[in-house]
């Protein structure tokens, strides 16, 4: 996918294209310094990376509060941030890769919208959001015990999973209960999306 066939796909402004771009050449950049993607992804940057983070877009309206754990190269964070998806807080505990997210933060002028946070999410005081997503950061159950606290009540997990998906639900089934939906994925016709609501944690 390049960014035209990104474009037809989100129908996202040239102003938000532009800021893919620029999102783009930093990641390329960057990536000589650390391991922020697999480096045979590089290639399609603009499937791999930014459509598989953008098609999340589809399944939640705009303006909402994000939390996005393990953020990581900032998928799919800065590229929900980059088309004004809402507002966004990137949880990392890896200080070099928050200094990326900072430069691509400011590169592509995402202040207002976007926070960058260098911890653990676990460590962290409750944040109060409407969705939690995360992309390939841990099984489904750990993501549930990092981000239960800080999603509002009547929140959204929404977890982009490979594969392994349904062994994922059926593990987080265990120590969760939870309102299950999932999607097709856009990028991937192994993977899923899953959207989550009313996630308790079992009485044990």
């Amino acid at each position: 996918m390049d960014s035209d066939a990104f474009q037809a796909a989100f129908d996202v402004p040239r102003g938000t294209l532009d800021k893919l771009q620029l999102y783009e050449q930093l990641l390329i950049e960057w990536h000589g310094r650390m391991n922020l993607v697999g480096p045979a992804t590089l290639t399609d940057v603009w499937g791999r990376h930014f459509a598989d983070s953008a098609q999340l877009s589809l399944h939640v309206e705009s303006g909402k509060h994000w939390l996005d754990i393990g953020a990581g190269g900032g998928f799919p964070g800065l590229v929900l941030a980059a088309m004004g998806w809402g507002k966004f807080t990137l949880v990392d505990s890896v200080q070099k890769k928050c200094r990326f997210l900072q430069a691509v933060v400011d590169t592509l002028e995402l202040s207002s919208t976007v926070t960058i946070l260098c911890a653990r999410v676990e460590a962290l005081p409750t944040l109060g959001v409407q969705v939690a997503t995360a992309r390939a950061a841990a099984p489904l159950a750990t993501l549930f015990d990092w981000s239960l606290r800080h999603v509002r009540p009547g929140g959204l997990y929404l977890f982009p999973k490979g594969r392994n998906w349904a062994n994922e639900v059926e593990n987080a089934a265990e120590s969760f209960a939870f309102d299950l939906e999932t999607r097709d994925s856009m990028t991937d016709p192994d993977a899923r999306l899953l959207l989550v609501t009313d996630l308790k944690r079992r009485s044990m």
